[in-house]
């Protein structure tokens, strides 16, 4: 878990942050920022670089507030996405 947005540590306001790492071959950058594209775009209907199961989770993050993004390392490529959570005690 991660702090809130506004930064202050006493919040009970916080980011839940999910990480998927993926070994396997590389994408290219051009198509990586494609992807990035569409998955921040939270109107868009039609998804060219998109498969269907990144297309559902986009849905659910955008539904929970949330970000989705992918990233690439040198051997492997990061999914991750964020989203706001608040703790009752």
């Amino acid at each position: 878990m991660l702090p809130s947005q506004d930064g202050k540590t006493d919040s009970k306001d916080k980011i839940l942050q999910f990480v998927v790492h993926s070994i396997g071959p590389s994408i290219q950058k051009e198509k990586l920022q494609k992807m990035n594209s569409e998955l921040s775009n939270s109107n868009l209907t039609e998804h060219q670089e998109l498969g269907q199961g990144l297309v559902f989770i986009k849905q659910l993050t955008h539904q929970m507030k949330g970000n989705l993004k992918i990233d690439q390392g040198s051997n492997y490529i990061s999914s991750s996405f964020e989203v706001p959570i608040q703790l009752y005690t």
